[in-house]
């Protein structure tokens, strides 16, 4: 007697291809969500990172301007001493190369996400011109001249002070950069949720046209 019992519907070829290509694709769209959610959190890090070292690098820049002021005032008040001038000159010129190295890192940090480094450039250039005046009126100390300290520095007083200011304002608008990037966090988990539910969508249609093609077969058989 032959037996014509058909084998669970389960245990079908047709509906094993269709289970493992259901498989693939839930594997395939898991691995492509991965992928866009470490692309997007390494992205985000990096921004921060690099919005972070952009600050500290102006930080870097006001506290070498503080010092450079500071080994000025010195080295007039030591000019009589050679050992403790040439000291104080040395100071001075390090500080004056460290706010330019510092300024200069916050613009490569700044031109590594794309930002505008317009402020950057003026700052340093604002710096190279206080320099100037600084190198002018060192030319005219005259260490030997009875208050010739006093007369070289009243030709600079203040005049880093501007300086002072752009950097501290120019930090204040990367800070205020920051929290607008910050802000957008909503934003963009809007824009993650949007791509779970695209997904999510494309796994319903295919799992819907599977099943139509499945069916079909079913009934062929």
């Amino acid at each position: 007697m032959t037996n014509n019992t058909l084998p669970p519907v389960w245990l079908s070829k047709p509906f094993l291809i269709f289970f493992a290509a259901l498989l693939l694709l839930a594997m395939a769209g898991g691995y492509q969500l991965s992928r866009i959610f470490s692309q997007v959190n390494e992205a985000a890090a990096q921004r921060s990172v690099q919005l972070l070292e952009i600050e500290e690098s102006l930080d870097e820049a006001a506290i070498g301007l503080g010092r450079q002021v500071q080994e000025w005032k010195d080295l007039l008040l030591r000019a009589n001493d050679k050992t403790l001038y040439d000291i104080h000159l040395k100071g001075f010129r390090e500080s004056s190369i460290g706010v330019q190295y510092a300024l200069l890192n916050a613009k490569t940090a700044m031109q590594d996400i794309g930002m505008d480094t317009a402020e950057i450039d003026h700052l340093i250039s604002e710096h190279k011109s206080l320099l100037s005046e600084y190198l002018l009126a060192h030319s005219k100390l005259r260490p030997s001249v009875k208050d010739s300290s006093n007369k070289v520095d009243m030709q600079i007083v203040g005049v880093d002070r501007k300086l002072q200011q752009d950097i501290a304002s120019v930090k204040a608008g990367i800070s205020a950069f920051a929290k607008q990037q910050m802000y957008r966090t909503p934003e963009t988990q809007g824009n993650r949720n949007f791509m779970i539910g695209l997904l999510g969508a494309t796994s319903l249609f295919f799992m819907a046209l599977f099943g139509f093609i499945f069916a079909n077969l079913m009934i062929r058989q």
